[in-house]
């Protein structure tokens, strides 16, 4: 009896040593919205939408301590849209895209290991790039009618549509340690293709990399990546974004600005933001933005372009917040390509597009 006694007490200190040292935890976000967006020449639409203030998402992550200040971690994240139930897309080469319409970890599928010489992932994760365009640098991140997907993101031409400007897949992503400030986030993903594929044989391979800047109330950032692309001519058609953005906390106001440069070839659209995210209340926050776009090479269709935004958020907690968010995109010349998020194409060349959001998102 006592050894008995003795083998389950061990038992119990090491499974006690085991889940201190070791952790999971679910994770996500469920963001719905009544959205009403307008195009010059196809009217109205009013739906019930999804991810207008924060990306919807089921996610499972768990970190392991491994000793000597070394940790082993994974992440596996999943895209969402709770208005119909269905799971988002993928790209398996960062060449095509793919969504079965049930769950993928699409959003991030990463394993780490990380210590004193800073973090490595691999999988599927956010390009260096993309990280100056989410929220903490841009007033409405990449989420609803307001979003700096609208003008920051590339233009399909002569072949190529980009599957890098937001996530990459077959990464090899590392984040350094912040050293006085400075923090390098450099990734290499792989397109996964043939050696004898011949000209096509580096599609979707990406490179790029961020140097970031923060000390109290400053913060900068700049980031440029490059991937591979073949249009079926054979001619190289490669994606290349850059992005600067640069943010100061001034009292209760956070003022921004964000440059950004797409290259699809030889085309080209560059956007320039100024923005604020301003806290009225303890609760409250104001939102608004306006940008600028130049096109550059680009198809008649595809013109210069402004957007004004402006929005309110309200925090009825630590998880749940209500939203409403109005944007206006003007398309200059014979262009009708820009739209707010969620909206439907432009008929009218030289139209505009407008959009409402009122919404409620919550975290757990």
């Amino acid at each position: 009896m006592k050894k008995i006694a003795l083998a389950a007490a061990l038992a119990a200190g090491f499974a006690g040593m085991a889940q201190a040292q070791s952790s999971v935890t679910v994770f996500g976000v469920v963001d719905l919205a009544v959205t009403q967006t307008t195009a010059s020449g196809n009217g109205s639409l009013n739906q019930l939408s999804t991810d207008q203030n924060t990306s919807s998402r089921l996610g499972f992550r768990g970190t392991e301590d491994l000793g000597g200040g070394m940790k082993a971690s994974f992440w596996l994240e999943a895209a969402i849209t709770p208005d119909s139930g269905v799971g988002g897309s993928t790209s398996t080469d960062n060449k095509g895209s793919v969504n079965p319409g049930s769950l993928t970890f699409g959003r991030r599928s990463t394993l780490e290991l990380s210590g004193s010489m800073g973090e490595i992932r691999l999988g599927r994760d956010y390009t260096p790039t993309f990280t100056n365009l989410t929220v903490a640098h841009h007033p409405f991140g990449t989420n609803g009618v307001g979003n700096a997907g609208q003008l920051f993101y590339p233009v399909a031409a002569n072949g190529t549509t980009p599957r890098t400007n937001v996530r990459a897949s077959n990464g090899i992503n590392y984040f350094s340690p912040v050293m006085n400030g400075f923090q390098l986030n450099a990734m290499y993903a792989m397109g996964e293709q043939l050696s004898n594929a011949g000209a096509t044989k580096n599609d979707g391979n990406y490179a790029g990399a961020r140097l970031s800047y923060g000390n109290g109330p400053l913060n900068l950032a700049y980031a440029s990546g490059k991937t591979n692309y073949t249009t079926s001519a054979n001619v190289a058609n490669d994606y290349t974004q850059s992005n600067f953005a640069a943010n100061y906390v001034l009292g209760d106001a956070k003022l921004m600005y964000l440059w950004g440069e797409n290259k699809v070839g030889t085309t080209k659209t560059t956007s320039n933001l100024i923005g604020v995210q301003y806290k009225v209340s303890a609760t409250g926050e104001v939102r608004a933005g306006y940008t600028a776009l130049k096109a550059t090479g680009q198809a008649a269709s595809v013109g210069d372009a402004n957007q004004i935004a402006v929005g309110y958020v309200h925090n009825l907690s630590k998880r749940t917040a209500l939203y409403t968010t109005y944007s206006s995109v003007d398309n200059k010349g014979a262009g009708k390509q820009f739209v707010v998020g969620g909206g439907q194409a432009i008929v009218t060349p030289g139209g505009k597009s407008t959009g409402l959001d009122l919404g409620i998102r919550h975290s757990f």
